[in-house]
């Protein structure tokens, strides 16, 4: 019962059939053994995927945790449209005709066998794999294609040589100046090898992503859930954590001179622990929000400055007809969106709603705008490729005419400011290893920017950072 006043507490609600299972599965799980003998206490900073999952972890030793989130609710960046209560999100959530879960962050499992999708299989959460269910469709010259649709065309040739070769590309450049391909191919290419990994094309490292996909073990398939939000299962899996988490407590300095941390909110309050996981997005740390006293050693901070973490956008839109194809699942190239996905394809019965992402320079140029004059310029673009469907099939409100739209801008999220991070050029896998370096066996660095087993960027990269950090925190209390 209290933890269903918790969830309740929050504003979350839980998709039918997914809390009894699951409540199970959070108490059975991962790391089961004998508890760790420790007089100290552990603070997480950050309540995302990976200070849920490390708090958890610790828990389940026996290891006193509080975490300390900024924000309203858990999750970070996994954020489901069904549980947002703001009056933008419920006014489109009751206008919009989508009859499956709409996510505004993450949206797709990478991996069956994944760090993220072992839990949604582990709990018999239905998927669809999106390469099953639909194709992909390519921009070139202002037409929408197929695969088979593009054979024969050079530019697309090289664009789709070069993108299955990334892992091997040794280029100490940039991805735009090792791909090399002309000018008519480049909206292509930073769709799938720059959009893709959070940025643009010419901003990402070509052999830092490489390394990244080298590096990566799980069977690399895309999948969706098909009726679960993706916060619904993980406030489920981490059930237990949620009366750790004090809410609304930004953190704003850390002060680890003495053998005792101190951690001071923006109110003034102080909480003291004897170790510390800072699991806040890579923007939050190379903004400076968190004062370090000392300061953070060079090898930290240099590290930081290895990776970036761009402007994002997140655009739902609604229409009247699928006149993309309902055989289609992603549509690469756009310049104004490069990330087109029809995100009910395999499963749901309408497939007239888009979920359109954004990253890099061009989502920082639209977050500028206002919303009307953003979906504007998408629609525009849509209206080039398809012949003018974009504004002709855009579902209106039948009573002021308004376009029924939903912007998530993550750049103008305080506690986030942006999309996930990304190697800049010169960046090592090694730098992402320095970037969650532990400090003095009592700071230790926990989050998708800091994996370096080649899921950086992912939910999965989130949790296999929350098992490095817990591995060393453990180790460093058996073995002090």
């Amino acid at each position: 019962m209290k933890r269903r006043t918790a969830l309740k507490n929050l504003g979350l609600g839980l998709s039918a059939g997914l809390i009894a299972p699951q409540i199970l599965s959070a108490c059975s799980k991962d790391n089961q053994g004998p508890e760790i003998p420790y007089n100290g206490n552990v603070i997480v900073i950050g309540a995302g995927v990976a200070g849920l999952y490390a708090a958890d972890i610790l828990r389940s030793k026996g290891i006193a945790v509080t975490v300390l989130e900024a924000g309203t609710q858990p999750g970070g960046r996994v954020r489901s449209l069904r549980n947002q209560t703001d009056a933008q999100y419920q006014t489109y959530n009751n206008a919009s005709q989508a009859d499956f879960p709409v996510e505004l962050g993450a949206e797709v499992i990478f991996g069956s066998n994944s760090a993220w999708g072992k839990i949604v299989g582990d709990f018999r959460i239905s998927t669809v794999e999106i390469g099953a269910a639909a194709s992909p469709s390519y921009i070139l010259g202002g037409q929408a294609k197929s695969d088979a649709g593009w054979q024969g065309d050079s530019d697309f040739q090289a664009l789709k040589s070069f993108v299955s070769n990334l892992p091997n590309v040794v280029s100490g450049g940039s991805i735009k100046e090792a791909a090399n391909l002309t000018s008519r191919a480049q909206a292509l290419l930073n769709s799938q090898a720059g959009n893709w990994f959070g940025s643009s094309a010419e901003r990402i490292s070509a052999s830092g992503i490489a390394q990244m996909l080298k590096a990566q073990t799980h069977d690399g398939k895309h999948l969706t859930m098909r009726n679960n939000p993706w916060q619904d299962v993980l406030i489920s899996r981490f059930v237990n954590v949620l009366p750790l988490i004090k809410f609304n407590t930004e953190v704003k300095a850390i002060d680890w001179g003495s053998d005792v941390i101190s951690v001071s909110d923006a109110g003034g309050t102080q909480y003291t622990c004897t170790k510390l996981i800072i699991a806040v997005p890579l923007s939050i740390l190379k903004s400076g929000s968190i004062a370090f006293n000392p300061a953070l050693p060079n090898t930290n901070t240099n590290a930081f400055s290895k990776f970036g973490m761009d402007a994002c956008i997140r655009l739902v839109l609604d229409f009247r007809k699928n006149f993309w194809g309902t055989d289609t699942s992603y549509i690469w190239g756009g310049t104004t969106v490069p990330q087109y996905f029809n995100s009910g394809a395999g499963r749901s019965q309408f497939f007239r709603t888009m979920s359109l992402t954004i990253n890099g320079p061009k989502a920082q140029e639209l977050s500028a705008l206002s919303e009307e004059n953003l979906v504007k310029q998408v629609l525009a673009e849509l209206d080039l490729i398809y012949s003018g469907q974009g504004t002709g099939f855009i579902r209106r409100d039948l009573n002021d005419g308004k376009i029924m739209s939903l912007v998530k801008d993550w750049t103008k999220d305080p506690f986030i400011k942006g999309g996930i991070s990304y190697p800049l050029v010169g960046a090592t896998n090694g730098d992402r290893e320095a970037l969650g370096a532990s400090v003095d066996n009592r700071l230790y660095f926990a989050g998708e920017a800091t994996d370096a087993s080649g899921d950086a960027g992912t939910v999965n990269g989130a949790l296999n950072s929350s098992l490095r950090v817990t591995d060393e925190i453990i180790s460093s209390i058996i073995n002090p």
